[in-house]
């Protein structure tokens, strides 16, 4: 179009990344001397660098313009270098906010493309809309596989902050060691040589150079200080911590978090998760793509809507073995165990801060469960006291319940007692000792009989012979019957002879009754000094908690019910010979 008068214009300009060919620089010249060819004058420029345009959420100044547009403007064109730079939302999208500009007055022009004028243009104009949405899908499809194969085939870590206790290094085609990045806590990242050495410090914000298509990224151990506090943090996870304890223990400690703030819930959850720590590499943990997600094979999923950043489990991508791990696959396992029984106890796993009876007082009239609090005594005095209070009044009120409350010393004190008189009786603790090594002796006595399975075994063996014999008989050697017994005895016989192979290895592993006797002693000693120690801690928890199956309460009678298992007695005995059998084995 050749304009007779001057028109006023604005240009709009936008590139995805800083490493696009076609900078904003080079748009805006070609642009200008379009317009000026024309008699176009452009006021001014709307300008999003490095902002993907496959949506037009988050593009700031092409939202002001449209704006702009519909209300007062001072222009009646947009000029921009071509479709692709206004949009690639696709036809849809495109053709929204053309139809917006139309309503409002203003034309819109792409100045590289040579759009004709009427219908053949407005079909054109589509067609081009519909080249630069697919060019952005290609894209998108294309860069997943090529991270995919990265990851898989090559082991290079993708971009990104390495994880805390970790720094990136960068190795070149044929293996060498080009540079490490570490991460300090404020921030800013160190540049180490080949050699260890520090090259220089680059600022928070400031981008790093791009790497070459032929440089493998690796995880490799990072500050030993970080180091010991990962491994710290892990070891107690594993002791029955959760996020909150572990929190007020690392900040008691002093010791800064991962960007250099106090740590919190977010990351040592972060760490306890990653599998970076035993050695994986991890991908795909979340993803940032507009147009595709990755599915748990690598292959790229279309988005249909929204989709959070973070990805489930399923979906990530994990490769094994890949760099030096930090914590050893075992203690990885052990940490996700100890987190999931909290998940599934609901919090009775707790170490610290915890009733000890919480969660087994229940009111008979209400039927919720008392729960532990605090009840402060001024103007009194100082001093408070610990309850085991109603649920259902403190929630709902006196319509609902009777207000009642139990003072936890003395309930805990009177439930420990019965515990210990429920395992031990009214006799010396040389009489539950007494009882406990002899059944054990029983016990180990019956596993190493073996008598009977070398009998069965011979049995077999002879009737094995015999069928093998058969075979050899030409007029019996074909009958289905013989073969198939044949398969059935060896089949028994080797498994007759894994039983006895087993139970050689169990004996030799057993202990005599004097150091039966000395384990089950140190066994009791170890219950009794938990019975006799009020305090809520793990270990008396999970004591009480094996041995108490409920405690009702009546609040009108004012009477309380204390129900043990019905093999409470045995329970005692049951799990000593249990740890026993373990500790046989672990003696081996």
């Amino acid at each position: 179009m050749i304009a007779n008068k001057t028109i006023k214009a604005v240009g709009y300009a936008r590139r995805s990344t800083d490493m696009q060919e076609r900078s904003i620089p080079d748009q805006q010249v070609y642009v200008e001397r379009w317009a000026k060819e024309r008699g176009y004058e452009i006021v001014r420029w709307y300008v999003d660098d490095a902002i993907s345009g496959t949506s037009t959420k988050g593009r700031m100044a092409f939202e002001r313009m449209i704006k702009t547009a519909e209300n007062g403007r001072d222009f009646d064109v947009i000029l921009c270098y071509d479709i692709s730079r206004f949009s690639r939302g696709g036809t849809n999208e495109t053709g929204y906010y053309l139809h917006r500009l139309g309503l409002a007055g203003v034309q819109a022009i792409f100045c590289a493309e040579g759009i004709p004028e009427g219908d053949e243009g407005e079909l054109l104009q589509g067609v081009k809309s519909w080249q630069a949405r697919q060019y952005s899908v290609k894209l998108s499809r294309d860069s997943i596989r090529g991270q995919h194969s990265c990851v898989t085939v090559r082991h290079s870590s993708m971009g990104g902050l390495a994880p805390y206790g970790y720094d990136r290094q960068y190795l070149s085609s044929d293996g060498h060691v080009v540079k490490t990045i570490r991460t300090l806590s404020d921030g800013r990242r160190q540049e180490l040589g080949p050699d260890c050495r520090l090259i220089r410090h680059i600022a928070q914000k400031e981008r790093m150079g791009h790497k070459l298509k032929s440089d493998i990224v690796r995880l490799v151990p990072s500050d030993p200080e970080r180091i010991k506090v990962v491994r710290l943090i892990f070891d107690m996870c594993i002791k029955g911590l959760g996020f909150r304890a572990m929190v007020i223990e690392l900040n008691r400690l002093g010791i800064p978090g991962p960007m250099g703030s106090l740590w919190n819930h977010a990351s040592v959850k972060a760490i306890l998760e990653n599998p970076s720590y035993r050695g994986a590499l991890a991908w795909n943990k979340r993803t940032y793509g507009k147009l595709h997600g990755i599915n748990g094979d690598g292959m790229p999923r279309p988005k249909k809507v929204k989709e959070g950043t973070r990805n489930p489990k399923d979906r990530w991508i994990l490769v094994e073995n890949v760099h030096e791990p930090l914590i050893s696959p075992e203690v990885f396992e052990k940490a996700h165990a100890a987190m999931a029984e909290r998940r599934e106890k609901g919090g009775i796993a707790r170490p610290v801060d915890r009733y000890l009876l919480s969660g087994l007082v229940k009111c008979l009239r209400c039927g919720l469960n008392f729960h532990g609090t605090v009840i402060k005594h001024p103007p009194y005095g100082d001093g408070e006291t610990r309850y085991y209070v109603d649920r259902g009044y403190r929630e709902r009120g006196p319509t609902f319940c009777r207000s009642t409350s139990l003072p936890s010393k003395k309930l805990e004190r009177w439930v420990l007692d019965q515990v210990r008189k429920t395992i031990f009786g009214d006799g010396a603790a040389e009489e539950a000792i007494d009882t406990v090594v002899q059944t054990l002796m029983k016990r180990t006595t019956a596993k190493t009989d073996n008598t009977a399975t070398e009998k069965e075994l011979a049995a077999v063996g002879n009737r094995l012979r015999t069928m093998v014999a058969m075979l050899a008989d030409p007029d019996l050697g074909d009958v289905k019957e013989v073969k198939q017994s044949v398969v059935e005895l060896s089949h028994k016989r080797d498994t007759l002879l894994a039983k006895l192979q087993k139970a050689t290895t169990a004996k030799s592993q057993e202990m005599d009754e004097a150091s039966l006797r000395a384990w089950a002693t140190a066994r009791f000693e170890e219950l009794e000094r938990v019975l006799a120690n009020p305090e809520s801690t793990l270990e008396t928890r999970r004591i009480v908690r094996a041995y108490v199956d409920r405690i009702e309460v009546d609040p009108d009678a004012k009477v309380g019910t204390l129900y043990l298992p019905a093999n409470a007695a045995a329970l005692f005995g049951n799990t000593a010979i249990r740890g026993m059998e373990g500790a046989s084995s672990s003696h081996s």
